[in-house]
């Protein structure tokens, strides 16, 4: 009971007494049953009690059943219910591409609230937008049963959705099945008067040549107001640099040999340093391919600090580790991706 209690070590250090003593009486070293103690306190600090741990299994068994046979519900399900669990909702919708799934972006015309399964893929839903709450997506299905939606205009004028609203759907992507580019977009939201008491006036349209946002520009600003982009993983827009100064991937260093002295970058996901790791930090590091493990020193983690804690794209330098298919990377040196 004391291995599994809320403060586990208090618990477990009042039977030190009665444990030396009992090892003792049963002809065990006094330093080997330190040992072992000191082994069951640190163990107290994570262990579980065999009721949670079977009835975790069974969450884990049946989690890996629905990714295998149904990985767009189960994708689906999870982006729906976030912030939830390990991971974040980008983290999912990458590994959900890196598994074969299509991700279509979220879509006035075709998106619902919430995520959902479609053709096989996933369906993004509106809710993922920042602002968009029950309200405000009621009012919008609402008035979509009634027709479609033939132009900018004629969504904001039904909707009523604030201009800011409106400008992060534009954003997202929502709005490109009209066939316009977003930049056009923004701006024509920015000649529209459609409030409530507004008269219900049109305006010549300026004739502006504005450049279509590039691929990059477009998957940061999906980023800035969903939190995700459907699009390309950050990392590939360095990847034919990086593979120029010899800078390894996922895919690489998973098959790369222990021992070998290498350079690895990715979008930061993970930071921990649990209290039994002695000072030790572990970050996961995220690419197109995969993740990257990579395991700080509490040397150097004192001296990159201000680096893993401010920075999210990461170029680590160390020394590869494998063991069996585990691969990862024992850093010597963090820096900032530039």
């Amino acid at each position: 009971r004391a291995l599994g209690a809320k403060r586990a070590t208090e618990a477990i250090e009042s039977f030190r007494t009665a444990f030396l003593d009992g090892a003792a009486g049963r002809g065990v070293a006094r330093d080997l049953a330190e040992r072992v103690f000191e082994q069951l306190l640190a163990f107290g600090g994570y262990s579980f009690a065999r009721s949670h741990a079977a009835a975790f299994a069974v969450l884990v068994y049946r989690s890996a059943w629905l990714k295998r046979y149904h990985p767009a519900a189960f994708f689906s399900a999870l982006l729906n219910n976030q912030p939830m669990g390990f991971w974040n909702s980008s983290v999912l919708v990458n590994e959900a591409r890196r598994l074969g799934m299509a991700v279509f972006p979220a879509d006035v015309h075709l998106s619902v609230a919430g995520c959902r399964p479609e053709g096989g893929g996933i369906r993004l839903g509106l809710s993922l937008v920042k602002g968009m709450g029950e309200e405000h997506v009621a009012r919008f299905l609402e008035e979509r049963e009634r027709g479609t939606f033939a132009s900018l205009d004629d969504f904001c004028r039904r909707t009523r959705l604030g201009r800011r609203l409106v400008e992060r759907l534009i954003l997202a992507g929502a709005m490109d099945g009209w066939g316009m580019p977003r930049r056009e977009l923004l701006w024509e939201l920015g000649l529209l008067s459609y409030e409530e008491n507004a008269l219900d006036m049109t305006w010549e349209r300026d004739e502006v040549d504005l450049p279509p946002l590039s691929a990059a520009e477009a998957m940061l600003a999906e980023q800035s107001v969903m939190g995700l982009s459907p699009g390309d993983h950050v990392m590939t827009f360095y990847r034919a640099r990086l593979r120029k100064r010899g800078v390894l991937g996922s895919r690489e260093l998973a098959t790369c040999p222990s021992g070998r002295h290498i350079r690895a970058a990715g979008l930061l996901v993970v930071h921990q340093s649990p209290p039994t790791a002695k000072g030790f930090h572990f970050l996961t590091l995220e690419d197109e391919d995969g993740m990257i493990n990579v395991i700080v020193r509490p040397a150097v983690y004192e001296r990159f600090r201000r680096v893993i804690r401010g920075a999210q794209l990461l170029l680590v330098e160390g020394d590869a580790q494998r063991e069996g298919m585990i691969s990862n990377l024992l850093a010597d040196k963090v820096t900032l991706l530039e």
